[in-house]
């Protein structure tokens, strides 16, 4: 995650540098050291911050289960950690999942293959993202 998507997801959420700081569990001066590029931000707080995201746009209505968005097949669904536990607007949240053939592990290899997709971009479309896998 960049500075910009940092800045423009904090905004989205409409808080200040100090209640998003509260709210992932980081300095207020980490907040301004993320916005600035100073420092990237580490994985634990872009997951924190994207679960947040998420959860207003659940809410806002205007999310669906990624099988339903991806077209999944029933046999590629009864692989899939989100399909499990029935977490098809999370799905880029839970490592394991299956998508493009194979079951989806570490958080960076994870999310780099999320920004392609649609079920993401439906979730997140204020971030530069890359073209639809």
């Amino acid at each position: 995650m960049d500075k910009k998507e940092f800045s423009r997801a904090r905004q989205y959420l409409g808080k200040t540098q100090n209640e998003l700081a509260k709210l992932i569990c980081v300095s207020p001066k980490a907040i301004q050291s993320f916005e600035q590029g100073w420092r990237n931000v580490p994985a634990s707080a872009e997951r924190q911050l994207l679960f947040l995201l998420s959860l207003k746009r659940s809410l806002e209505g205007s999310a669906s289960p990624c099988w339903e968005v991806r077209g999944c097949p029933a046999e590629q669904r009864e692989k899939c950690a989100a399909w499990e536990f029935q977490a098809g607007y999370y799905c880029w949240f839970i490592n394991g999942t299956y998508c493009h053939g194979e079951a989806q592990g570490s958080w960076d290899k994870k999310v780099e293959i999320c920004r392609g997709c649609k079920v993401f971009r439906q979730l997140f479309p204020f971030f530069e993202l890359s073209p639809d896998i």
